[in-house]
C-alpha cells in the first residue's frame, strides 16, 4: 500500500554498512598503496638492492650473493674464488648517495666497515621490471666483482679460508674474479710445505688487489730428512770397509798399498736446512757439511814404511728434490 501524502521514508538499514566498508576498503588501498610507495623507497629501491647484496657476502652466502650480481661460476680456474664465502665483518652499511644517471641506471654509493676498516664502494644498477607488478626489481649494470692476484710462491698450490686451489705454476701471479667486498684469508697446508696466513680485502669493484703466499719447508720435513740421513751414514755409509763406500757422499783416496780394513765413523752429521730451488715445485738441501773419520793401515811405496792414516774427513750432502701436487717426493740426482 502506498504511503500518504507527507509521511517520512526511513532510512535504508543498508547505508551504515556500506559506509563501514567502504571506508574500510579506501583505508586499506591508501595504506597499501602508502605500503608500495615506502617499500619502493627502502626495500625495493636501488640502494636496498645493493644492501641486500653486501649482506648476502657478509652471512656467507655466495649462492645469493652470485644470483643478485648476475654472475654463473664457469668451473674456470679463474672463477675458483667467486663461491668461496667472504669471512664477511661488514658492519655500520649507510647510503651515502644514489645517482640517476639519467639512461635508467643509477649509481648507489653504499660506506660500511669491513673487519672495523672503513670503506666505501659504488654500484651501477639498472631497474629489471617489477616484482607482482608494484614494487621495482633491480640487477647490476655493471658486474660488482673485482679482480684478486694470487702469487703462490715455491708451489703452485695455496688455500683460500681452507679451500685448496692448484695454478698453473707457482711463484706467478694468477687472476681471480672475486665478489666485491669480500675478505680471505690465503695460506698453505700440505705434507711438507706450509706458510703463514695472509689476509687480503678487496674493496672496490673493478678494482684490483694482490697477495702472496710465502710458501717454506715445514720444520718437520727437514726433521724427516735429517733422521733419513743419519740413518744412511750409520747404516749404510760406515759400514763398507772400502775407501770409498758406494753411493756415499764421503771417502780418501789413498796413493800407497792398504793393509788393513778401512774403518769409518761419523764425527758430525750434516744439518739439513729445506730451502726453496730456482724452479717452482723444487727444493735443496744445498752443500750440508759433515765430518767422517777414517782408519786404515797403509805401507808407503816408497819406502816400504808402515803407517796408520787416523783422520778427520770433511764432505758435504747436497739434495735436489721435487715435491708434486699429489705431495709425492722425488729425488733428482
Amino acid at each position: 500500500m502506498s504511503s500518504s501524502v507527507g509521511e517520512r521514508r526511513r532510512p535504508s538499514s543498508w547505508w551504515p554498512f556500506v559506509a563501514i566498508w567502504g571506508g574500510a576498503a579506501l583505508f586499506v588501498v591508501i595504506g597499501f598503496a602508502v605500503t608500495v610507495v615506502a617499500l619502493n623507497a627502502t626495500v625495493y629501491s636501488a640502494g636496498g638492492f645493493a644492501r641486500g647484496y653486501l649482506d648476502a657476502i657478509d652471512r656467507g652466502d655466495t649462492a645469493s650473493a652470485l644470483t643478485l650480481a648476475g654472475i654463473e661460476p664457469t668451473g674456470e680456474l679463474e672463477d675458483a674464488l667467486l663461491t668461496v664465502p667472504s669471512l664477511g665483518g661488514l658492519a655500520d652499511v649507510q647510503e651515502e648517495s644514489e645517482l640517476d644517471l639519467g639512461d635508467g641506471t643509477r649509481t648507489v654509493t653504499l660506506s660500511y666497515t669491513l673487519d672495523g676498516t672503513p670503506g666505501q664502494s659504488q654500484f651501477v644498477v639498472q631497474q629489471a621490471g617489477t616484482r607482482f607488478g608494484f614494487f621495482r626489481a633491480w640487477s647490476f649494470a655493471q658486474t660488482p666483482t673485482a679482480t684478486l692476484d694470487v702469487t703462490p710462491m715455491n708451489d703452485p698450490r695455496f688455500t683460500v679460508d681452507g679451500r685448496l686451489v692448484t695454478t698453473e705454476s707457482g711463484d706467478v701471479a694468477t687472476r681471480f674474479e672475486v665478489l666485491a667486498p669480500s675478505r680471505f684469508v690465503l695460506s698453505h697446508e700440505s705434507a711438507y710445505l706450509e706458510a703463514p696466513t695472509v689476509g687480503v680485502t678487496v674493496i672496490s669493484a673493478g678494482g684490483t688487489s694482490s697477495a702472496s703466499v710465502a710458501t717454506v719447508a715445514r720444520a718437520s720435513f727437514s726433521q724427516v730428512l735429517q733422521e733419513q740421513l743419519d740413518t744412511m751414514l750409520d747404516t749404510d755409509c760406515v759400514t763398507q770397509p772400502v775407501l770409498l763406500p758406494a753411493g756415499c757422499p764421503f771417502g780418501r783416496q789413498v796413493d800407497d798399498r792398504v793393509t788393513g780394513e778401512p774403518a769409518w765413523s761419523i764425527v758430525a752429521y750434516p744439518q739439513v736446512d729445506v730451502q726453496p730451488g730456482t724452479v717452482s715445485g723444487q727444493w735443496l738441501v744445498t752443500d750440508a757439511a759433515g765430518t767422517a773419520h777414517l782408519v786404515v793401515d797403509a805401507q808407503s811405496l816408497f819406502d816400504g814404511g808402515r803407517y796408520t792414516i787416523d783422520e778427520d774427513v770433511p764432505f758435504t750432502v747436497s739434495y735436489t728434490m721435487n715435491i708434486g701436487t699429489d705431495d709425492v717426493l722425488t729425488f733428482q740426482q
